[in-house]
Order: C-alpha cells, then structure tokens, then sequence
C-alpha cells in the first residue's frame, strides 16, 4: 500500500510536469507563430480546447436536475463520466450560440487551453523537402 501511495504521488508530479512543459511548448509554438511543426517524424499541432468542468462543493442535485432539463438526464450515472460531460457541455454550447446555458453557472466551470497533437507524419511531400533540405 506504501508503495501505491508512492506511485499515485509519483503519477500525480509526473503529470503537473507534463502539464506545465506542454504549456510551455503551446506558448512556445504562440510567440513563434508556428501553429505546426514536424519534427523527427511527428507533426506538431496547436489546438484551442475547452473542457468543462463540475464545480467541486456545489449543489449535486441542482447539477443533475439541471441537466435533466436541458435533456442531458441520459448521461447521469449519479457520476458524470468527466468526458461525458465534456462533450456533453461541447454540445451545449454550440447549440446556445457558443455560450454555456446560465443554468450551469453554479456548476460548470469553463476553462481554455492550448494542446499540443502529435502524430506520425505522413505528408510525403514534407519528407522528401527535408530530404532534399539535408542533402
């Protein structure tokens, strides 16, 4: 059990650390004006993202009726998967013209960031320029 404690410390350090190097990256990419980068195979992205969040302490059956009313009851496991909700609250907002219902207020708490995608490349014509680049 010691060494569970540990390693949920551990994880939990690890990924604050993560966090704050993606931030700085995401930041990085901003200042240069470089929303794309490729590098030793992967491609880089910026991506604006908006999760939403339960605010913690507040009246959980106002938040579930709430989402009753706004016909989300389905997603209501008397826990809200968090992605779930995301995407849930995603939707929302882009049926209320980009703004989350003021029925949520006292419940959800938006928050932005920017992400950093990295995936394998595939553009072929990016590999064979940075071929000919480095002849």
């Amino acid at each position: 059990m010691d060494e569970r404690d540990r390693l949920k410390d551990a994880t939990t350090e690890n990924n604050k650390a993560l966090e704050k190097k993606r931030n700085e990256l995401a930041q990085a990419m901003i200042d240069a004006e470089s929303p794309k980068v490729s590098r030793g195979g992967f491609l880089y992205s910026l991506q604006d993202k908006t999760k939403y969040n339960k605010i913690g302490g507040c009246d959980e059956d106002g938040f579930f009726e709430t989402l009753e009313e706004h016909g989300l009851g389905d997603i209501i496991k008397r826990t809200v998967n968090a992605q779930t909700l995301n995407g849930a609250m995603a939707g929302l907002v882009e049926e209320n013209d980009g703004e989350l219902p003021e029925d949520f207020e006292d419940y959800i708490k938006p928050y932005q960031y920017y992400d950093v995608a990295k995936r394998k490349e595939t553009n072929k014509a990016a590999k064979n320029a940075k071929k000919k680049k480095g002849e």
